[in-house]
């Protein structure tokens, strides 16, 4: 049985996937899935029942959100191709050691199913879609910080990665058994699997650690706060265009934002007509948040500073009036009507690089690092973090979207670890 990869990307990105009609069994424009399936139902019975039951799947479950449908497509996909191609076989006769099988498979697979970076799936060649020739189901993947380290220490040079590095982080483990029980419900509830073996399997798997030396979200010190921010200020102050940088990170801390709240989506756009004042005179911002729901988050006094500048650099006079329609971040493109995600947490990381070149050159080694590895949600907790010491906790709650004041409980009232290593270490024996 070769593990050798010889197949092909079955499912397009999202916005691909939901232009077919729902009862289309495979997209016409293109023809090297139709012709994969059908050439591997002839080799194992029932993979093409499989691939229509997995895209009714994909469609039922994943039609508001391109990251949840990222996330099951990633797993179904490659849970295919391994059944079809490893086991041989159907995933409906796929028993618990099989599965348990497969959980080893994804820990440790073959180098030929290991790709060095993602890759789309599909290529346009001549108005037909062909899959890309080095697409992998499984990726090697690197810290942020570890690769600007490297970057930092080699003058600039890109770290050249190995397929021997390839590693899957316990969390990672936890969301396969996550999505493959997720899958295997709709199957049995669509009368296609007799029973889910997904559980069974998660209770006996060696690969599931309970991790609690950081537990808790990932947030900034107020030190590294301060630096990031003060380092965004002075390069706005000397070069206008780093005030979006600024405006960017100052949002994301001071009104709990997600890094797609600020970013434009196909069914959302923000603009500055998303800030307004109440008859009280108190500020709110209008948010698009997960599952395509809106809420008002509080503008703190102190932010109206900020959002003062960033208009007053794009020309536009004090504070925002209502239905102003003009693009909250400012768009490089002309045309396009406001910024990426991607181009949000570029932005956000050129503030973050910048803190941590100054706190390195300030003598704090440690927090430069940390810097190095910091992502734009963290900002999000740590304004969430800083701010649960003295704001209501139902009053927090809503800002941040939670639909439970748990929700809110359980990720930002916790002891401090700065805190409880120096309460611990007067203990005597």
């Amino acid at each position: 049985m070769s593990k050798a990869f010889s197949a092909t990307p079955l499912f397009d990105a999202h916005s691909h996937f939901y232009q077919m009609d729902r009862d289309e069994l495979f997209p016409h424009d293109t023809p090297s899935i139709r012709k994969y399936v059908e050439a591997t139902n002839n080799v194992v019975p029932g993979a093409m029942e499989d691939y229509q039951h997995v895209k009714a799947f994909l469609w039922s479950k994943c039609r508001k959100s391109d990251a949840t449908y990222n996330a099951f497509r990633s797993e179904s996909e490659r849970f295919l191709l391994w059944a079809w191609t490893v086991k041989e076989r159907s995933i409906t006769f796929l028993k618990k050691r099989d599965i348990e099988d497969y959980i080893d498979f994804v820990v440790k697979p073959p180098k030929s199913w290991i790709g060095l970076q993602i890759k789309r799936r599909f290529r346009l060649d001549n108005g037909i879609k062909v899959p890309t020739k080095d697409w992998r189901p499984f990726v090697v993947r690197i810290s942020k910080a570890e690769r600007k380290e490297y970057e930092n220490n080699n003058l600039g040079k890109t770290l050249k990665l190995e397929k021997k590095n390839y590693s899957l982080q316990p969390k990672t483990i936890v969301e396969v058994f996550s999505n493959l029980s997720v899958l295997y419900n709709f199957l049995v509830e669509d009368d296609y699997a007799f029973g889910n073996p997904i559980q069974a399997v998660k209770k006996s798997s060696p690969y599931l650690v309970v991790d609690v030396t950081n537990e808790g979200v990932k947030r900034l010190s107020s030190l590294q706060w301060e630096y990031v921010l003060e380092a965004a200020k002075t390069r706005a102050n000397s070069e206008p265009e780093w005030e979006r940088n600024l405006f960017i990170v100052a949002c994301l801390k001071s009104l709990y934002l997600r890094m797609s709240e600020l970013s434009y989506r196909k069914n959302w756009t923000p603009t500055m007509g998303d800030f307004y004042s109440d008859s009280d005179g108190n500020w709110w911002f209008t948010a698009f948040g997960k599952g395509n729901k809106k809420r008002k988050v509080s503008v703190p006094v102190d932010f109206l500073d900020y959002l003062r500048r960033y208009r007053e650099s794009r020309g536009l006079e004090g504070l925002p009036t209502i239905d102003e329609s003009a693009p909250l971040l400012q768009p490089i493109r002309q045309k396009s009507p406001g910024l990426q995600a991607r181009t949000i947490s570029i932005a956000a990381q050129a503030a973050f690089d910048s803190a941590s070149a100054k706190l390195k050159e300030d003598g704090f080694e440690k927090d430069a690092k940390i810097l190095l590895a910091t992502s734009t949600h963290w900002l999000r907790h740590t304004g969430a973090s800083m701010d649960v010491e003295f704001r209501p906790l139902k009053d927090l709650s809503a800002d941040l979207g939670h639909e439970q004041l748990t929700t809110t409980d359980k990720a930002y009232v916790h002891a401090d670890d700065q805190e409880r290593a120096a309460s611990g270490k007067g203990r005597t024996v």
